[in-house]
This record gives C-alpha cells, structure tokens and sequence, in this order.
C-alpha cells in the first residue's frame, strides 16, 4: 500500500480522510510527486492540426477557402495553423485573456493575417463552425451549440476525447492510472483526493466547479443534444474505440465505457 495512504490522514481543509479516500490514495502518486506522465502535445504550428485531420473526415479539404470560427479557440495554435493551411479567414473565440493574447503574439511572430481573437464575434455566419477538445468542458454544453449552429453557414465540426465513462473521463490520469475512476469512487471522494495535490487544489466539490471544468459528458448525452441542434441535420457522427478495438462502440452500456472521443458533423437544414 502506498505509504501515503497510510500517514497522510487529513485534507488540506483539516477533514479526516475517510476510507474511500485512503483506498484511492494507495493507487495515487504521492500526493508531492510530480504528475504521472500523460500523452500530451507539445503544439507547433506544423503539429497543430494533427488531431483535427485524424478525426475529422476530410478536414483539410473542408477549410480550405473557407471562414472559419474556431469556438473555444484555447491558446491559438489551430487558429493559425487553420489559416496557413488554406482557410481564407478564421476567427478564434474564448474567454482566456491569456490564451487570446496568446493567439494573437503567435499570429503576429508567424507573420500571418487573416486571424483574429476575441470573446465575442459579431451576427455573422461562417463557413465552418470548429469546436476542439471543449465539448466537455463547457457549463452548458447545450447552450454553447444553439449558439454554434446560429453562428454555422455550411458545416459544424465537433470532436473531443474522454467523454465521461471512458476510462479516464474524470481527466485526472495524471494522479493515478486506475481507469474508470468514477465507477469506483464517489465524486466526493475524487475531489477530496484531488485537491490534496498541488497541482490539482482549487477546493471544488463538483467536477463542473473544476479549473477548466468538467461537464460529465457522457456518449448519450452528446447524442441527445446533436439530435436536437436547432435547424441542423446530422451528416456524420463516429464514436471512435479505446485503443480501436472494434466494435464495442455498438454495444449498449459498453459503448460508453469504450469510446475514447467522438466526431461529428452538422449542417445546417435546407
């Protein structure tokens, strides 16, 4: 049993840690260990849009003189890459200050125009809509795709990966790499957990009150919603496998635990 789970007995609030969270923390890293390496992505402008070609059918060809909103644009990096591979304009919107001033020192040291960043847009319809990697971090992910699809003249893109059930849906595969976290522990006890690290305390006690938060989205609730996007159609929906094995995206109940990310296109009626 990890020693920590054995000596560390209270919660940076002074709570006692009861046995859930001592059974999780034998699995932990210590609690002042670095974080457990996780596949991430150093971003470059020539990597940038190697997760949007791999899931997204024809992605390149799909921008390619197109004006494009990129809906929680993060620190830029596909905006500009978006615009040097083709797009005739794209316009990067989020609610990080830092990350829009990001966006905006990367587009101005790559010498590239046609690239905007701001936390607004304007009543104007693009071309193609793309949401990356934020479907699940959204408050309120319906609310967030009315306005997608108000703002999509042609196509919206959406994908993002670790959907609730999937193995490390909680997002905190760089505390522990037991999977499936939320299928073994309350959520009272995985925060609890969680903010017993430095790099991980911010004292919520919802996932959704997490820094960045964390909506639970699950297959089935992605599902529900793309079905009733306002004035669009389903072009394209794939849920793609942990690790591809196959076919256990078909199978009810299973399909929530074995889809790692999910893919789809929208467009609008008529």
């Amino acid at each position: 049993m990890n020693r920590q789970a054995l000596t560390f007995t209270q919660t940076r609030h002074g709570e006692k840690l009861r046995l859930p969270e001592r059974m999780l923390l034998a699995v932990c890293r210590p609690v002042e260990a670095p974080s457990l390496s996780v596949p991430t992505v150093s971003y470059t402008l020539d990597n940038a849009l190697d997760y949007a070609t791999r899931m997204i059918p024809r992605f390149l060809e799909r921008i390619q003189g197109k004006t494009v909103l990129d809906y929680g644009c993060g620190p830029g990096w596909q905006s500009v890459a978006m615009r040097l591979a083709g797009a005739r304009s794209v316009h990067g919107l989020d609610i990080n200050d830092e990350w829009l001033s990001h966006g905006r020192d990367l587009a101005a040291r790559a010498g590239v125009d046609g690239v905007t960043f701001a936390k607004t847009t304007g009543a104007e319809k693009y071309d193609i809509v793309l949401s990356l990697g934020a479907m699940e971090h959204f408050g309120d992910p319906g609310e967030h795709l009315i306005r997608m699809c108000s703002f999509t003249g042609k196509e919206l893109l959406i994908s993002f990966a670790e959907p609730w059930y999937s193995p490390y849906g909680t997002h905190l595969n760089g505390t522990t790499k037991l999977p499936w976290l939320n299928l073994w522990f309350s959520e009272r006890t995985l925060l609890n957990v969680r903010n017993l690290y430095p790099d991980g305390s911010d004292g919520a006690k919802r996932f959704e009150d997490i820094r960045g938060g964390l909506n639970k989205m699950t297959v089935r609730r992605f599902e529900k919603l793309i079905a009733a996007a306002p004035g669009m159609r389903l072009e394209h929906l794939t849920l793609h496998s942990v690790k591809r094995v196959p076919f256990v995206t078909r199978i009810p109940v299973v399909r929530e635990l074995m889809t790692g990310a999910l893919t789809c296109i929208l467009k609008p009626i008529g």
